[in-house]
């Protein structure tokens, strides 16, 4: 077997760093974590302590935000191990493009450059949105309120913790985009190798008809026909073991990103219908790219696990397609065995929830109704 060229090598390379090699670097990310968990258990007491909405609206989609960050940290760190081992399973069986015939080759590279483009430009926009957020593009009191919490609790010394929290948060965001590029790369890996297996078995069916159609029934051919069959049958289950190992991992973090991504969507939405007429300019920078950020991370999950269903469901359109009546008894059966074992498409649900375009819709109907209540509540409370 040929090589495999990675397509989408730039979000390995990103991404794929083991940090639970050297003691040092697990240390440092073990001691963020407990740093920024504290100042959220601070952020709560004081938020308990000083309760009103004004303070809620303003102070909910950053303090969901780094409540979300800081659990997808732990994730990153706990479930390392088993996300290498996985990508290293993988690696042992992927196929190279070069087994497809060269104008397919041509299709599915830019199909892949494209994706690559849309991914690096959502990374792009996170990272203005995080650099945005940085004390010398302007004040934060009116979006951070952890500012507030360490004049509070540390007083003359609150410019210590303040400076960590900002320097050391990058740090920690970076573990958030890890387990969700993780994700798309591990579904993006397997798209391809699906679409491989797709356009291989659209190969092995085409017939030359500059040769007599005794040719078809020649032993050779046949033999030909069933040896493609099997292989693709031996890598489609592997390639399903890899997805299974996948999906048992996303199904980990999934419930945080359903409960604290809709609460974050929420709380963005109630900021900027209850404060945007006394939002300074640069503060509608950040909430615009905040926001941004967040859609673009909702959407990208949404659109990976739809992909996820159609590519697995083009495998048996694939072999519906085949011509069975050129075969012999053998190799219909292999086809008949082939269709059964890929009559269910493979997908992302958990407790009846399924990750696609319609998962997208519904919490966005969502968000926008809550944001759309709290909104009157807010108003009803100031007349």
């Amino acid at each position: 077997m040929v090589e495999f060229k990675d397509p989408f090598i730039v979000l390995r390379k990103i991404f794929f760093i083991k940090f639970n090699n050297c003691k040092l670097t697990l240390f440092l990310n073990i001691s963020i974590i407990v740093f920024f968990s504290l100042v959220l258990c601070l952020q709560i007491c004081y938020l308990m302590k000083n309760f009103n909405l004004n303070l809620l609206f303003r102070y909910g989609p950053v303090t969901v935000l780094f409540t979300l960050v800081t659990v997808t940290a732990v994730l990153s760190l706990t479930l390392e191990r088993e996300i290498f081992m996985a990508i290293t399973f993988f690696f042992k069986f992927c196929w190279s493009l070069n087994i497809i015939r060269n104008d397919a080759q041509i299709t599915l590279k830019r199909k892949c450059r494209c994706v690559n483009i849309g991914l690096l430009c959502i990374l792009l926009i996170i990272l203005i949105a995080i650099v945005i957020g940085f004390p010398c593009f302007g004040s934060q009191k009116d979006f951070f309120i952890c500012l507030e919490v360490f004049e509070e609790y540390f007083g003359e010394w609150s410019f210590i913790p303040y400076y960590f929290y900002f320097a050391a948060s990058p740090f920690l965001c970076y573990h958030f985009l890890r387990i969700c590029f993780t994700f798309v790369y591990a579904i993006l890996e397997a798209q391809l190798q699906y679409l491989i297996i797709a356009e291989y078995l659209f190969e092995i069916y085409q017939t030359n008809p500059s040769k007599r159609w005794k040719y078809l029934q020649d032993t050779r051919y046949q033999q030909q026909i069933g040896k493609s069959l099997r292989l693709s049958i031996v890598h489609h289950v592997v390639l399903k073991k890899f997805l299974k190992r996948t999906l048992h991992l996303t199904k980990i973090g999934m419930p945080f990103f359903l409960v604290l991504g809709i609460l974050l969507l929420t709380s963005s939405f109630a900021f900027i219908m209850n404060l945007g007429d006394t939002m300074s300019n640069i503060l509608k920078i950040r909430i615009f790219l905040f926001t941004t950020s967040v859609l673009c991370i909702t959407i990208l999950l949404c659109w990976i696990g739809q992909q996820l269903i159609d590519v697995t469901s083009q495998i048996f359109v694939s072999l519906s397609g085949a011509p069975w009546y050129f075969w012999n008894l053998e190799n219909i059966k292999i086809l008949l065995m082939f269709l059964t074992n890929c009559t269910k498409n493979e997908s992302i649900i958990l407790a009846g929830i399924c990750l696609d375009y319609k998962l997208f819709v519904s919490v966005a109907r969502l968000t926008v109704s809550y944001a759309v209540v709290l909104f009157k509540l807010h108003k009803s409370s100031l007349v």
